[in-house]
This record gives structure tokens, C-alpha cells and sequence, in this order.
């Protein structure tokens, strides 16, 4: 039993310990290189945007609009993108102008190209009336 209980404690251990690797390294490359070279290292090591948002809003002095920028830029999947923004409290707004500023630095780089299409939401000229309501009589009647 005690080999059993030790082994959970290894690999509890070891799984926390890599866990704070990332973060450490993340922090050291931001403060050196820069948020996009911290983004682009912690998402080829596997880490999720939703953990780096979590990490990156914790972090004293980023500005959200510039990870949100740096997440797009570095491929990172749009949708991944808002729901962690939305999850750690990162406005739609600034979501948004992040994706707005992506799209102008990198360009082609970003992922999502399509993530803030508007909807549209006024009269749809798929029915006879222009999506209002009333008869459907002719003028001419």
C-alpha cells in the first residue's frame, strides 16, 4: 500500500511541478520577449488558450487586449479565444479590438478569420414582406 500511495504522490508531484514550469517560463518569456513569443511557446508546449488567458490576466501590467491580440496572432482557435476571455472576465469589447488589432498586424496569421462577422438583424427579403408582418395581398387589388 505504501508503494501505491507513493506513486500517486509522484505523479501528483510531477504533473504539479510541469504545471508550474509553464507558468514560470511563460512570465520570464513575456518579461524578456514579449506576450507574443510567451503565447507562441506556451501553445507549442500544449498549452490551451483557456490556461493561458487564466495565467496571462493574472499577470500585473498585461494589457487583456494585447494576449487576446497575441493568442489570434499565434493561431490560436477564435472560438477557444472568446470562451476563455468570457470565462476569466475579459470583455467582449476588448475581445473584439484584440481580433480587430490581430487582423491588422498579422494578417494572414490569424486563424479565425471570420470570428466577428456581424449578424445581420434587419428585414430579410426572404419572405414577401421584407420580414414584416401583414398581408400578402397585391397592390393592384
Amino acid at each position: 500500500m505504501k508503494k501505491l500511495w507513493l506513486a500517486f504522490f509522484l505523479v501528483v508531484f510531477g504533473a504539479s511541478v510541469a504545471c508550474a514550469e509553464w507558468m514560470v517560463d511563460f512570465k520570464n518569456t513575456y518579461v524578456n520577449e514579449g506576450i507574443d513569443q510567451a503565447v507562441e511557446r506556451a501553445l507549442k508546449d500544449g498549452q490551451s488558450p483557456d490556461a493561458i488567458v487564466e495565467f496571462g490576466v493574472a499577470i500585473e501590467g498585461l494589457n487583456p487586449q494585447n494576449l487576446v491580440r497575441a493568442l489570434y496572432c499565434a493561431g490560436a482557435n477564435g472560438q477557444d479565444v472568446r470562451a476563455a476571455a468570457d470565462k476569466f472576465g475579459i470583455s467582449e469589447p476588448i475581445v473584439i479590438a484584440g481580433y480587430k488589432k490581430a487582423i491588422d498586424e498579422c494578417g494572414v496569421r490569424v486563424a479565425d478569420a471570420q470570428a466577428y462577422t456581424p449578424v445581420a438583424t434587419g428585414p430579410s427579403f426572404a419572405t414577401p414582406t421584407g420580414g414584416r408582418g401583414g398581408s400578402f395581398a397585391s397592390p393592384s387589388i
